[in-house]
């Protein structure tokens, strides 16, 4: 597994010490080279509210380049990370000799928090109509900055309706490449159900690579459990992520 981290405006490289082999990744053709280039689809996890604010500002970069890039086509470079819909029907427009004009994107997104103010202030944000409102999922009470909480009662509430979103973004797929989880360590829903998820994923998706966003606590984080939450989220990302990539959040 590789590890990428970030610190002080330096970029390093590491591997654990039991490297897995590489996985293929799934192909929905026997002859790729018959269809000419296919895009790769990554689906985006945002888990908690640091998970969910760095995605957001993912996301308006991403439109901005895209936009830059394209224009008002949608192309196959653009699929990789949406889906242009019908503004009318709602169902996916196809990529029609690699360009099609846009319509109404959609994020491949999947907002998850146990407290409902960021993905409400999401919605309610300039970018509110990129995410589809049935993928959000929810609860009231957070997880109290607990890995536990997060990880052994948040986890199996949530499994059906994270899985149920999950296939119906992967059935919109032509060729499913990444899971991309965005999470923080320090916090309970971040840390417990972010790598629950991450188990989860690894179980009913073992050809599509996981990479995790992860924002470590800093040195002076006024939450008691952070370190704690860090320790035991770190050991489940070293058994189920391909590859992470660590921020300090002090960067």
């Amino acid at each position: 597994r590789v590890f990428w981290s970030h610190s002080a405006g330096e970029l390093t490289c590491g591997t654990t010490s039991t490297p897995r082999p590489l996985r293929p990744i799934r192909d929905g053709t026997a002859s790729q080279a018959s269809r000419g280039p296919m895009p790769r689809e990554l689906i985006c996890l945002q888990v908690g509210q640091c998970g969910n604010q760095l995605g957001t500002r993912f996301w308006d970069v991403a439109m901005q380049e895209h936009y830059q890039h394209s224009k008002d086509t949608f192309d196959d470079s653009m699929s990789s990370l949406f889906r242009n819909t019908d503004s009318r029907t709602g169902a996916d427009i196809p990529v029609k000799q690699g360009k099609t004009r846009i319509e109404k994107l959609r994020a491949r997104a999947i907002p998850i928090d146990m407290e409902e103010g960021v993905l409400t202030s999401m919605m309610k944000g300039p970018l509110g109509h990129l995410f589809d409102r049935s993928h959000f999922i929810s609860d009231v009470s957070g997880c109290g900055n607990n890995w536990a909480v997060g990880f052994c009662e948040y986890g199996p509430k949530y499994q059906e309706a994270i899985l149920e979103s999950l296939r119906r973004e992967a059935e919109d797929c032509d060729s499913l490449q990444t899971f991309m989880l965005t999470h923080s360590l320090g916090g309970g829903t971040g840390s417990g159900l972010g790598t629950f998820i991450l188990n989860m994923l690894e179980d009913e998706y073992p050809h599509v690579f996981r990479f995790a966003n992860v924002v470590f606590p800093s040195a002076d984080d006024d939450v008691i459990t952070s370190p704690y939450n860090s320790i035991l989220a770190v050991h489940q990302l070293i058994d189920h992520a391909d590859c992470v990539l660590p921020v300090d959040n002090q960067s």
